[in-house]
């Protein structure tokens, strides 16, 4: 292939990698700072003398009387739908199958491929009996690694393992760059959504002037109540 195709995909592919690294921080970030939110939410009320559970009673009220949902029980407040915006217990995540195009079906075919070489070199059952108990922790790390990169489509993992194992790569350089630029306009959009949520903008606060702020904006949005503590 010309040098400049494989320049091309080797940037975005290391700019693929940041990306991952860069979501899972934010979702990192976010889930600390959902239950200090919470705890100062119920502080800012508490000062405040806002009545938080007539609030959420009446609040409740108004979702159940237009989206004929269930009646929310009386507490800390709840989640709107399709708003990330207040911490509360994750619920158990369901599997929904995901539909790859064509063009994706073809690429993971390829990687499929790389992730079997490194399973015959990763894999506990194929180390050799002389190998230390270090080695075989180490590789089997390795394995793990290697199964959840084919798994998550993450496969700048295998390139890594491929690359430090000598393990020959796909030549559909064309193709995984095209992937890449979907996948990247993809995980910038998921990144972008994680910045506009209150945990993030929580965590981003650096006193409790402004903390309070943000408390106050998120009370004004979800409740309609304007409430100013200064």
């Amino acid at each position: 292939m010309a040098a400049s195709n494989r320049l091309r995909w080797k940037r975005l592919l290391n700019e693929l990698k940041f990306l991952h690294e860069e979501r899972d921080l934010l979702k990192s970030i976010c889930e600390e700072a959902g239950p200090e939110f919470q705890i100062h939410y119920e502080e800012f009320c508490i000062r405040n003398k806002v009545d938080l559970k007539s609030l959420n009673q009446k609040h409740g009220e108004k979702i159940q009387s237009l989206y004929s949902q269930r009646t929310i029980e009386q507490g800390t407040p709840p989640l709107l739908a399709g708003l990330p915006v207040l911490y509360e217990e994750p619920a158990q995540e369901k599997e929904t199958p995901y539909k790859m195009t064509k063009d994706e079906m073809e690429i993971h075919e390829a990687f499929k491929k790389i992730f079997r070489k490194l399973a015959l070199i990763l894999h506990p059952d194929k180390l050799v009996t002389e190998a230390s108990a270090a080695e075989r922790a180490e590789k089997l790390k390795m394995f793990k690694e290697a199964k959840s990169a084919i798994e998550k489509r993450r496969y700048f993992k295998l390139l890594e393992l491929a690359e430090f194992f000598k393990v020959r790569l796909p030549r559909n350089y064309k193709q995984q760059s095209r992937w890449m630029k979907r996948e990247i306009v993809r995980i910038e959009e998921e990144i972008d959504q994680e910045k506009r949520t209150y945990n993030y903008r929580f965590a981003d606060c650096d006193t409790e002037s402004q903390k309070d702020t943000l408390v106050e904006a998120f009370i004004r949005q979800v409740f309609g109540l304007q409430i100013s503590s200064k």
